[in-house]
């Protein structure tokens, strides 16, 4: 009789003791209430949905339903994670959160892609030039190298961009010499050791054979291989290249320059790298305000798909923000295809279509500087404005020289 009493009790115990490590187990999760908009704040349903971890560690996956929600639970950490989302004819978004909470929900609003404007007309040459100097989120994360900062993209994914081609009747030295992160370039950085000694190796194994010269990393300086070095590849937007034939970007020391786009909500110090900004507010405690946290909304209790409805509005991206130039030919009228619309301050560019027109989703909201350009033609520099009060289509008529 005791025995049966005493088996009774384990078992008790047991189930008991499950259910603790059950309850402790979801109560380590987080979950991420994904709501998925375009930018005509539509629910956008049938979006995939990745949380991920560093550059590719997809800890959660799934697709959004015909609300343009999903839910997913991930690993309590006080790192932030990262909140992919694509659909095939829109660019992919991300947002950084902090899994701190037990619920977080994150609002992302996807833009129409390129490719919804008519079909775009690239030359050979344009093609190539946009392989050999422009990498993107998608390219970094598709490869299948180990990639661990910024220099690790450009030595593995855009060698060309450290001893790029010479073009014909080009007289300037070709290289790496100089680099920007969001529009602001990187002057005096701290001077990571261990590649300042590795450069030295190069440089001196380069003097073995002085009829061939340094080449690579030994024509980079440290100065630039060091900002690289302390650059996230999962922080990375795109990187673009401008070289000592490229005069696309009017400023000085914008060729023979790399240019880095973070990702919304990432931030850049010299000696500290890039950092995720806006999670901060978020990641732990009442600090911050939910209003003010880039879309993503921290919550203490579970919030039920009906309640997502009554929160605060989400983060939608006004139609303004698509504002279309159009490029013609001065002489002719006819609508130019290919011609690069360039933002002066960054580097980053979109092509003109068959029709000539481009969308100007890729700016700033303000006044940005841009530079048309189109082999045969005269560059064109202006400025343009992108806000509520600017929504007029703008035409801009090129000539030959």
């Amino acid at each position: 009789m005791n025995l049966g009493r005493l088996g009774w009790c384990a078992a008790v115990i047991a189930v008991a003791g499950w259910r603790s490590t059950v309850a402790s187990r979801f109560a380590a999760d987080v979950v991420i209430e994904v709501h998925v908009l375009d930018a005509h704040n539509v629910a956008v349903p049938g979006a995939d949905v990745s949380i991920v971890r560093g550059l590719n560690d997809v800890v959660a996956h799934g697709t959004t339903d015909d609300a343009g929600r999903r839910r997913l639970a991930v690993p309590r950490s006080t790192d932030p994670v990262q909140v992919v989302v694509r659909k095939i004819g829109f660019t992919r978004a991300d947002e950084f959160v902090v899994p701190s909470r037990d619920t977080i929900v994150a609002r992302l609003v996807l833009h129409d892609a390129p490719q919804a404007l008519p079909a775009v007309t690239v030359t050979a040459q344009e093609d190539l030039k946009r392989k050999r100097f422009h990498v993107d989120a998608d390219d970094i994360a598709a490869s299948k190298r180990p990639i661990v900062d910024a220099l690790d993209v450009v030595t593995k994914l855009r060698p060309d961009m450290i001893y790029p081609p010479q073009g014909p009747g080009g007289a300037d030295r070709c290289g790496l010499f100089y680099v920007w992160v969001n529009g602001k370039r990187i002057v005096f950085p701290p001077i990571d050791a261990g590649l300042a000694a590795r450069a030295s190796q190069l440089r001196r194994a380069a003097r073995a054979t002085p009829h061939q010269g340094a080449s690579g990393l030994a024509r980079v300086p440290v100065s630039v291989q060091s900002v690289l070095s302390t650059i996230h590849p999962e922080h990375i937007e795109e990187i673009n290249y401008a070289g000592c034939n490229d005069f696309s970007v009017d400023k000085n020391y914008a060729r023979n320059a790399v240019f880095v786009t973070l990702k919304p909500g990432v931030a850049f110090e010299a000696g500290r790298g890039s950092y995720v900004a806006d999670a901060t507010s978020y990641a732990v405690g009442d600090t911050g305000n939910a209003s003010d946290s880039a879309g993503v909304v921290p919550q203490t209790a579970p919030a039920s798909p009906d309640s997502l409805a009554d929160a605060t509005p989400p983060r939608a991206v006004a139609s303004y923000r698509r504002r279309v130039l159009g490029v013609f030919d001065a002489q002719s009228g006819d609508p130019l295809s290919g011609a690069d619309v360039v933002h002066v301050e960054t580097g980053t560019f979109a092509s003109t279509t068959n029709t000539g027109t481009v969308s100007l989703a890729f700016l700033p909201e303000g006044t940005s500087t841009i530079k048309i350009r189109k082999p045969g033609y005269a560059d064109v520099t202006m400025e343009v404005s992108i806000s509520a009060r600017d929504t007029v289509p703008i035409t801009v008529v090129v000539s030959r020289p």
